[in-house]
């Protein structure tokens, strides 16, 4: 996935990836190929991060939310330890 620029310098905010994140995560809940969602870092702003158990069978994912990046990462199957 081609990950868009951010539209202004300083990219969206925080509270701005908070929201996208509860927006997104309500709409993945119960999707057992997603492992979580979360808030990170994304150059100098925020990004929503979608982690999947693999690429290949990853949900259809938009590359934005209101705004703000959508990343996705393969990062397998969660287990306990």
């Amino acid at each position: 996935m081609t990950l868009p620029t951010s539209p202004s310098p300083e990219g969206p905010s925080r509270d701005a990836a908070r929201a996208a994140k509860s927006s997104l995560a309500a709409r993945l809940a119960g999707d057992a190929r997603v492992n979580g969602v979360g808030v990170v870092r994304w150059h100098s702003a925020y990004a929503v991060r979608v982690n999947v158990v693999t690429q290949a069978d990853a949900p259809e994912l938009p590359e934005q939310v209101d705004g703000v990046p959508v990343r996705v990462v393969e990062i397998g199957h969660v287990t306990a330890s």
